[in-house]
């Protein structure tokens, strides 16, 4: 993932030097080219100057859809000059295309669609159908993840996702990971916890780490801390640990793999021993082992981490690397059903461009 980054850093960066150089050049045509290359050559170096500078921000994921939208307008312009008889195109067309306007528009476009669609929370269900002996009326989980508390939602629209998740009358509510991050405050993951340990529900709410819940080195608050904040809300820690409701689900948490240094148990090690006529529901934040999970007798696996991409076009390349098991979605893998959620909100930026925010509502019911 870090070389698709480095590799659109460096495609923004060279592609809109180009269209700098090709502004320059078209509209200051009756300029010498003696002042025309140490113009092209400031402004460029200002430009890359400022992309280095700020690294991945958002400033950097604003350029980045740009030059995504001006190499489009590249293509779509060449089209439509080819199709004219004359090869041309209306002057005002060709200056709109030169200047980069048409890209800015469009690129503009979309990232007022991703603020949007970042706020915008639907609600996504799936019903998965289990051979195992549970009760009548079934199960009812919600699980959110991805959240990092301080990104975008704040705490009265929080508090209006937990309300409409109360009235979905969940059984569980299972929080699946990097629901805080490295940039939370400790005032932000007490309020976060806060509100999420009193979302409505019948046999508790359930936390499994992510990647970037204990990133101690950098965060601004310790694992004592967090630890404290989440058990007092009434929030269970499932860490490599296992739970059975009503005596007939068994919820298996997992460690993150990205704490390799820590290390995590296999799942043959947390199913040792267990009820095999009971339901076991995987709690895992990234979308991983599912032929070990199988193997061992996973019923059903939910996860999160991916954002199903956030940002186009990180799902594309997300799906053809295959970073991740599953980038989103729900499949049936021989007797274990996955369900990858793209999160709540997203990490970095208040901005997404692929797929939607969403909470999940899984219904468990008898075959």
């Amino acid at each position: 993932m870090y070389f698709i980054w480095l590799s659109l850093f460096l495609f923004v960066i060279i592609f809109i030097c180009l269209k700098i150089y090709g502004a320059i050049r078209y509209f200051g045509r009756n300029l010498p080219v003696k002042l025309r290359i140490p113009i092209t050559a400031a402004v460029c170096v200002l430009y890359t100057a400022s992309v280095i500078t700020v690294g991945f921000g958002v400033y950097f994921i604003i350029l980045m859809h740009l030059a995504s939208f001006l190499l489009l307008s590249d293509i779509f312009f060449l089209i439509v000059k080819n199709i004219r008889k004359d090869r041309k195109l209306p002057r005002f067309w060709e200056s709109a295309h030169r200047s980069g306007l048409v890209g800015v528009f469009f690129a503009a476009l979309m990232l007022g669609y991703g603020y949007f669609n970042m706020f915008h929370i639907v609600r996504t269900e799936y019903t998965v159908f289990t051979e195992k002996n549970i009760r009548e009326e079934g199960y009812t989980i919600v699980f959110i993840s991805d959240l990092h508390y301080g990104i975008s939602l704040d705490r009265g629209q929080l508090e209006k996702v937990c309300a409409s998740i109360g009235e979905e009358a969940p059984d569980i509510v299972v929080l699946c990971g990097d629901i805080i991050d490295e940039r939370t405050t400790l005032a932000e993951m007490h309020e976060a916890f806060d509100v999420l340990g009193k979302t409505p529900n019948r046999y508790g709410v359930f936390y499994v780490y992510g990647n970037h819940d204990k990133r101690f080195r950098t965060a601004k608050y310790t694992e004592e801390q967090l630890t404290d904040a989440v058990t007092q809300s009434g929030i269970q820690i499932l860490d490599d640990s296992v739970l059975e409701i009503n005596g007939e689900l068994t919820l298996i948490g997992r460690a993150d793999r990205g704490y390799g240094e820590i290390g995590r148990k296999s799942v043959a090690a947390l199913v040792d021993g267990l009820n095999p006529a009971s339901e076991w529901v995987v709690l895992d934040h990234q979308p991983a082992e599912y032929d070990e999970v199988e193997k061992n007798g996973g019923d059903l696996i939910l996860s999160g981490h991916t954002h199903a991409g956030q940002l186009w076009p990180t799902g594309i390349f997300a799906e053809l690397l295959r970073l991740d098991e599953m980038n989103y979605g729900c499949k049936k893998q021989g007797n274990l059903n996955a369900i990858v959620s793209s999160g709540i909100a997203g990490w970095g930026y208040p901005l997404r461009t692929e797929k939607h925010s969403e909470y999940v509502v899984v219904y468990l019911k008898n075959a």
